[in-house]
């Protein structure tokens, strides 16, 4: 449940992708910060621990031009309490040996156990870290990537053979200076927002990383089974996988609230909290499902942390429930958190 960002176009690019991901980044993100752009058929990137706010006064980030880029906003759960896991190289994006492909992933990767072995045969993992042996998850994927174009694949084509072999919750983002103003995204039913301008085209995990853009570009949804080939003029979708059914569940709102009172009248609950408890239970109810189709729909990849947000944000709207902004301690640095109460 990270937040991602890309954009190409000719706005001050650092500074839009760190708004975007600044206006997500308390529901879910925050513990780790990173950016790539090209400049000039240049790939530069950096990322450290922490919020936006954090990394803008530790590092360079905000130095990074170009008219093509990506951010991402990390949430690990393994670094909730425990900063081993969120180091800067545990960030994202992740980048090839050659430097010339930026990838970054939001969700879980289930089968990466075994897929990291058999690359480390090859491939030097950046991330790891021997002292509690350890990577991110995401970081297969960019070499998965990296080692079909190796092999003639285009870039495309490696995107989507990697995403479609990946299981678990995979939503993919990457970027090459061999083409210099394209991004191109997996997408299997996760949090995923495009906007089209005049010349511009952006991507966010949710419709409220767009704030600065929403008055010049058209917001839609992307398919929950899509493959999206991004550039300066236009976005252009395919399915993602013939092979597999993307369910898009129906939220009944009524349900949902009264499943967000139950949870809430036990405590006040982060937006990580809330979706742990409703994957567990609730979920079923608030989708119209029996529980073994909602517990089959979560391990195949739900993710659309939106579907919970956006409710969420309708219910504090009309004063069922209260948000406040708090600062908590996540992978060694205080990050800003959303937390839900009941008025």
């Amino acid at each position: 449940m990270c937040q991602l960002a890309a954009y190409i176009g000719d706005r001050d690019i650092s500074k839009t992708l760190l708004k975007c991901l600044k206006y997500q980044e308390a529901y879910f993100g925050a513990q780790a910060t990173g950016m790539g752009t090209i400049d000039n058929g240049v790939l530069n990137w950096v990322k450290e621990p922490g919020g936006v706010d954090q990394v803008i006064k530790n590092s360079e980030i905000t130095g990074l031009k170009g008219t093509t880029g990506l951010a991402h906003s990390r949430l690990s759960m393994t670094s909730m309490d425990d900063p081993r896991y969120n180091r800067a190289k545990n960030a994202h994006p992740f980048i090839n040996a050659d430097d010339t492909i930026a990838l970054m992933h939001n969700g879980i990767i289930n089968n990466y156990e075994g897929l990291w072995k058999e690359l480390t045969k090859e491939y030097e993992f950046r991330g790891y870290n021997p002292d509690i042996n350890y990577i991110t998850d995401s970081e297969v994927a960019v070499h998965m990537v990296d080692k079909k174009v190796k092999t003639g694949h285009s870039l495309a084509d490696a995107m989507k053979e990697t995403a479609n072999s990946l299981t678990g919750m995979v939503l993919l983002v990457a970027m090459s200076p061999d083409e210099p103003e394209t991004v191109y995204i997996t997408n299997w039913i996760q949090a995923c927002t495009l906007a089209k301008g005049d010349g511009e085209t952006m991507f966010s995990s949710s419709h409220l990383g767009f704030e600065d853009v929403k008055e010049d570009m058209d917001i839609f949804h992307a398919p929950r089974n899509s493959f999206i080939k991004m550039t300066r003029d236009s976005i252009t979708i395919t399915k993602l996988d013939s092979t597999r059914n993307a369910v898009d569940p129906h939220l009944n709102m009524d349900i949902f609230r009264e499943e967000i009172t139950k949870l809430l009248k036990k405590s006040a609950m982060t937006s990580v909290d809330i979706i742990i408890e409703l994957n567990k239970s609730g979920g079923e109810r608030i989708f119209g499902m029996e529980m073994a189709e909602w517990k089959d729909l979560v391990k195949v990849g739900w993710g659309d942390q939106n579907q919970v947000i956006d409710p969420l944000e309708q219910l504090a709207e009309d004063g069922s429930v209260i948000r406040k902004l708090e600062q908590r301690m996540e992978g060694g640095n205080y990050v800003p958190r959303f937390v839900w109460s009941l008025p």
